[in-house]
């Protein structure tokens, strides 16, 4: 597997967990004030959906470029519709960690770009892995 999309599940999920960890916070801290609660605890609980949606889209996408069965890629996404997770911006994410220019003419799409900083991250100049992937 590419050490860059091992650095995109390393990087995404320590996103989500702290998200996640938001929203238990939020749940402990405003149990008596319903309208903040809610609020609260809905939106660190999106903001983690949305990381783990970009990220298994992502993976999808790099799955299918090399060929894998669509039977297969729905049992391992569970969903009749790999195209649900498999976005633009998820697209564009892979395109970055795997160093794809950006169209000729066009910017760099947002997520393309944070696909290339991450993927620049996770190896160090001289070719071997930095302390982010392999720890």
């Amino acid at each position: 597997m590419p050490t860059e999309l091992v650095a995109i599940v390393q990087d995404f999920t320590r996103w989500g967990r702290r998200h996640l960890d938001d929203a238990v916070r939020a749940a402990q801290q405003y149990g008596d004030h319903p309208k903040d609660w809610h609020r609260l605890v809905l939106y660190a609980l999106t903001d983690a959906l949305a990381y783990n949606v970009l990220l298994v889209g992502t993976l999808a996408g790099y799955l299918q470029e090399q060929g894998l069965d669509e039977d297969l890629l729905r049992r391992h996404l569970q969903t009749p519709d790999p195209d649900r997770y498999v976005t633009e911006e998820a697209l564009d994410l892979l395109a970055g960690l795997m160093g794809r220019p950006a169209s000729e003419g066009q910017r760099e799409p947002t997520w393309q770009f944070v696909g290339r900083q991450i993927a620049e991250c996770s190896v160090d100049r001289n070719g071997e892995e930095d302390l982010l992937t392999s720890g």
